[in-house]
């Protein structure tokens, strides 16, 4: 598969546990979707986030990668930095 298949929670949904409940179940990404690595890109600064992702992280095996410097250009010119963690095929499969 190609590309980068992603979802993003609009502002009304952030915080209701959503991110965590589909992040829980890595058979999406690797099994159904066949997928080598699952990137999750967290903006600097949403700690709520950061801390649901690094949680998934840790327990299927993945990685933290380490902060991407400008990454992202919001609407209104705004450059964003992100924190980067990533799980491969072979993590998840190694973590289960």
């Amino acid at each position: 598969m190609t590309g980068k298949p992603a979802i993003w929670l609009r502002k009304q949904f952030c915080g209701r546990g959503y991110s965590a409940e589909r992040a829980r179940d890595g058979r999406l990404a690797f099994e159904r979707l066949s997928l080598d690595l699952v990137a999750v890109p967290v903006e600097d600064g949403n700690e709520k986030s950061r801390r649901a992702v690094e949680t998934y992280v840790e327990t299927n095996g993945g990685q933290y990668d380490g902060i991407i410097r400008n990454s992202t250009v919001r609407l209104g010119g705004d450059v964003v930095d992100h924190h980067r963690y990533t799980i491969s095929r072979e993590q998840y499969q190694g973590g289960q």
